[in-house]
């Protein structure tokens, strides 16, 4: 499928010492586009505390989060 994002390992430097992240993207020039976007747009939020793993309960309720946006946008709304 196309519009299916697929995990990009990207690495950057900071006080001498490489990070690395993973980045979310469908293709590699929309990766690229991203970090362009997070070196220009990004702003932090705040401290995450948790990270939940909702297991095939949180995956079908992302992918019904999607469709249901996709047929929003489809009927003009």
């Amino acid at each position: 499928m196309a519009d299916e994002l697929k995990p990009f390992t990207c690495s950057y430097q900071f006080e001498g010492r490489q990070m690395d992240f993973t980045c979310h993207a469908r293709n590699w020039d929309e990766v690229s586009a991203r970090l362009r976007a997070i070196g220009t747009t990004a702003v932090v939020k705040g401290e995450q505390v948790s990270e939940v793993d909702a297991g095939v309960f949180g995956e079908a309720l992302g992918r019904t989060l999607s469709a249901a946006r996709g047929f929003k946008n489809r009927r003009g709304r």
